[in-house]
């Protein structure tokens, strides 16, 4: 069988794509790829003829997904939304308003990465609950694990996401202050694939007095972020929006504490065995959080191991896989009994 997946990672420039090499859209094309499957990579800007495959996944809404949408003759249409705006109550621009509802009217299946996102699907969006399988990104346990074990004096905390506003870092930033009142030594380790807003975060750390204790740190390796994760005394998640946070799974396959915010799927892969989760845009309830581990480090290393387990047992690419490869089938079984 030929399958199509679509991803914004595919209209890059090489050099991004060999940094950033793991994302939901490669782990899937390379598992499928490990099980015989015959796989295209495209990003959106490419104008391929959907009735060239099999079958068709297309990763987040964009001009690929219209196009497919759209098509009058089409093999089946699979989409992963990755989205964390709507069903956040996030600003959707304009444009998604208007395609968004077609879009997913016209797909034979849409991926849930979470229950929280298939029960939002299925009550704001319509969409029947046979039509989303519920399939959490996998993390590569061979690329992410404990590689040491850090310094239980340690205070450096970690943030790796987008700088951008609905990741929450303006709310980590306003928590620092009270922590290092608590903890003077604390520091906080920013990783970014993409600056849009360095420069407004930038200086909103010099606003709170923070360049002494704040290192933006640009991109990261998935071995240098395996070794960040290790390292840290706790991974921060400050986020407003996920679905499912492939952050707080590469922290957790790595045994380290997590603070992440209560949005999405989040207690799907926290609970109070593997992590701590505080209200979304409340910096104080942060710093509690934040200072708690670091007076704890036997409770850092419990919630580590606990997590690092879950993850293992929950969330591994062999699972995610697994199941993409039973939606595929039941889709071309489907579509093959309609010819």
């Amino acid at each position: 069988m030929h399958i199509c997946i679509v991803g914004g990672i595919f209209d890059k420039p090489a050099d991004y794509r060999d940094r950033h090499s793991i994302s939901p859209e490669t782990v899937l094309a390379n598992g499928l790829r490990q099980r015989g499957w015959q796989v295209t990579l495209a990003g959106h800007s490419a104008p391929l003829p959907p009735g060239d495959f099999d079958l068709v996944h297309v990763h987040h809404f964009g001009r690929a997904a219209l196009r497919v949408a759209a098509a009058t003759a089409r093999p089946p249409f699979v989409l992963t939304t990755h989205d964390p705006f709507a069903m956040n109550g996030l600003p959707v621009g304009w444009r998604r308003r208007v395609t968004d509802g077609f879009v997913l009217r016209k797909t034979d299946a849409v991926v849930a990465l979470s229950k929280a996102e298939r029960n939002f699907l299925t009550r704001r969006r319509g969409l029947p609950p046979d039509r989303i399988p519920v399939i959490p990104n996998g993390v590569d346990t061979a690329v992410f694990d404990r590689v040491s074990e850090p310094a239980e004096l340690t205070h450096d905390l970690l943030f790796v996401g987008q700088l951008q506003e609905f990741k929450g870092l303006d709310y980590l930033l306003n928590a620092l202050p009270a922590a290092r009142a608590a903890y003077p030594r604390v520091k906080l380790r920013i990783v970014y694939q993409t600056g849009a807003l360095l420069d407004r975060y930038l200086a909103h750390a010099a606003r709170l007095e923070l360049n002494g204790c704040v290192e933006f740190a640009g991109s990261k390796t998935a071995a240098g972020l395996t070794q960040l994760y290790s390292d840290a005394a706790v991974v921060v998640s400050p986020s407003l929006g996920e679905c499912l946070s492939t952050v707080v799974l590469e922290a957790m396959c790595c045994g380290a504490a997590v603070v992440a915010t209560d949005v999405g799927g989040i207690r799907e892969q926290l609970d109070e065995h593997t992590g701590v989760i505080v209200p979304p845009r409340d910096s104080a309830a942060l710093a509690r959080a934040i200072c708690m581990l670091l007076a704890d480090p036997g409770r850092r290393r419990r919630l580590g191991q606990a997590a690092r387990y879950k993850v293992r047992a929950q969330f591994s690419v062999r699972q995610t896989i697994d199941r993409h490869v039973r939606l595929y089938e039941e889709l071309l079984e489907t579509d093959a009994r309609a010819a």
